[in-house]
């Protein structure tokens, strides 16, 4: 049976809590194991996380939770950009690894993109489906 991590950047520690529960319950329906990393960290850190996990302890697949504030844009802008530059050497890495985080202006805009049953707002569905395919194509390709 394949196993995924789900990390979850725990900055926003209620927030966080929701937004892990609601993708663990899709996880569990379906056919992987996983483990979960609470990461006392921000969304920032998720790379390293899944690096250092890829290096001595590797799963199948990567689901990454995290909540990013854009208060801030400076900051904003250098933690995506980061986010963006290491995702993508995850892929061509045949690294698996699906997408679950989320921005917005303020606690509240957050919060509703959470709760959203809308997948381009919450993202966590979107990014179980993306790992859970591929998962399945790295299987299928034997790589």
């Amino acid at each position: 049976m394949t196993k995924l991590l789900l990390i979850s950047a725990n900055v926003h520690q209620d927030l966080s809590a929701r937004q892990l529960a609601y993708c663990e319950r899709l996880v569990k329906e379906s056919e992987h194991d996983y483990q979960i990393e609470v990461a006392a960290a921000g969304t920032y850190e998720i790379p390293f996380i899944i690096n250092a996990y890829q290096q001595r302890n590797p799963f199948d697949g990567y689901i990454a939770l995290g909540l990013v504030l854009k208060t801030n844009l400076d900051h904003y802008d250098y933690i995506m950009s980061h986010i963006k530059e290491c995702f993508t050497s995850f892929a061509l890495n045949s690294i698996a690894v699906g997408n679950g985080i989320v921005s917005g202006n303020s606690l509240d805009e957050l919060t509703l993109k959470i709760d959203s049953s809308d997948p381009c707002l919450s993202a966590y569905p979107s990014a179980v489906k993306a790992v859970d395919y591929l998962v399945k194509l790295k299987k299928n390709l034997s790589i």
